[in-house]
């Protein structure tokens, strides 16, 4: 049975998109296992450069987060899920994608 994407909203404010992977261990300790990455788009200004950075890859299989630090979780809406696949394989973000992360998930300075 495949497993759904979801996002977490962290106490930390960090945001993370995952699929989880069942891990009697991690379980037990109240940790979640699995895929996932950072939700974010930030504007990263310098002398000589002015650019968005933006979620750019999805983890090897790892303990994410302690249940205990979740505010909020849910499943990934389309936009969500379309991002955590390309991620999954490699496949660069497309505009709508970028435009998406900085709407929803920008990190200020």
């Amino acid at each position: 049975m495949d497993t759904k994407v979801e996002v977490v909203t962290l106490k930390s404010g960090s945001n993370i998109i995952f699929k989880e992977i069942k891990n009697s261990v991690s379980n037990k300790l109240g940790i979640v296992y699995g895929e996932g990455a950072l939700l974010y788009s930030q504007h990263v200004i310098t002398e000589k450069t002015d650019v968005w950075q933006y979620t750019s890859y999805i983890t090897e299989p790892v303990q994410l987060f302690r249940i205990s630090n979740v505010i909020d979780r849910r499943l990934a809406n389309a936009a969500e899920s379309s991002i955590f696949d390309k991620l999954s394989t490699n496949v660069h973000l497309d505009k709508e994608d970028r435009e998406y992360l900085r709407n929803n998930y920008r990190k200020e300075e």
